[in-house]
């Protein structure tokens, strides 16, 4: 059984896999933005952030990284989110939202326990997050996609 390999193909759909998911990492930092609209007509939601070894900032595990104490922070972490989760997205489709969902709550859980004792928020440990797994990927797997994704991360 022979299997032709079309690499016009492939390129094809690579390309389609990049523009898919860069457009829906900047859909999601234009909803970040969205949500910071919201907190400063509610500045309460604020509150929604980690807060470390408390009951009440377990809340902040799924809210924090989608708040923003300004629009600088906001647009420090906008950059990132989209370069890093467009690789994240493409080099590793089937498993890009395991990683996000891991990296999301897994950099809520470590501030949670070693933050210092103030409201912690953004999407600053998403975005380290998705650096350290395209790293640690790329030196398990060590494939071209995975070690190319890796490099442009760490030029980013």
């Amino acid at each position: 059984m022979s299997t032709s390999f079309d690499p016009a193909a492939h390129s094809r759909a690579q390309g389609a896999r990049v523009r898919r998911n860069l457009f829906r990492w900047t859909a999601f930092v234009a909803a970040l933005g969205l949500v910071h609209v919201a907190t400063i007509a509610w500045p309460t939601l604020s509150d929604w952030g980690v807060v470390p070894l408390t009951l009440a900032g377990l809340v902040g595990l799924l809210s924090a990284p989608l708040l923003h104490a300004d629009w600088g922070h906001l647009f420090s972490n906008a950059l990132g989110l989209v370069v890093l989760g467009t690789l994240v997205g493409s080099v590793y489709p089937h498993s890009a939202s395991r990683i996000v969902l891991a990296v999301w709550v897994g950099a809520g859980v470590f501030t949670w326990f070693i933050g210092r004792p103030s409201n912690h928020l953004g999407a600053s440990g998403l975005v380290h997050g998705l650096f350290f797994a395209l790293f640690t990927l790329a030196l398990l797997r060590r494939d071209r996609p995975a070690v190319v994704a890796a490099m442009i991360a760490m030029m980013l």
